[in-house]
């Protein structure tokens, strides 16, 4: 009978995945090259994930549980107050943001359900912060606040993005 896997050593190579996909990014991201990153086999990768979808899917869902305890903390404030905190989290977080940009749009050539997971976590995640859980509401917002992320990435204009998402969460939120 197989040995289940240490959940110990899981959690390790989650956070050490999360940190090589921060460094290296996803377009050449295989088992093989990360077991060689992180001093391990793909096969030992394999016994404790299955895959590399699952292991991607188990790093973009703990990097998630992360984010939204941070979140959580600010939600106990008003609105407009945790999706502020929400644009902060978001602007520090830079290395998760590109690897999550780089798995959406892998999706729109092949197949991802991290990437759908994604991107309906954060919507259902803004739908629980709203006092009529609208999903439209949810969706502006949490889209938005992604897209507007990527426009300061890729432009490096901080200022006027960090306005835009002042401007989007008041107008949604007031």
């Amino acid at each position: 009978m197989a040995r289940l896997p240490d959940t110990a050593r899981r959690a390790e190579l989650i956070a050490a995945t999360l940190d090589d996909l921060a460094a290296h990014g996803l377009a050449e991201f295989t088992l093989r090259g990360l077991a060689e990153r992180l001093g391990t086999s793909a096969r030992m990768l394999v016994h404790y994930f299955g895959s590399r979808d699952r292991l991607l899917a188990a790093a973009f869902a703990e990097h998630r549980s992360r984010v939204l305890a941070q979140l959580d903390a600010a939600a106990e404030q008003d609105l407009r107050t945790a999706a502020a905190a929400a644009w902060s989290s978001m602007t520090t977080d830079r290395a998760h943001f590109t690897v999550m940009y780089q798995l959406l749009t892998a999706a729109l050539t092949e197949d991802h359900p991290a990437a759908r997971t994604a991107v309906t976590a954060w919507v259902d995640y803004a739908a629980t912060l709203l006092p009529d859980h609208d999903p439209a509401t949810a969706t502006a917002l949490a889209s938005g606040l992604k897209g507007l992320l990527l426009d300061r990435m890729v432009t490096g204009d901080h200022a006027r993005c960090d306005a835009a998402a002042a401007l989007l969460i008041d107008r949604l939120l007031s």
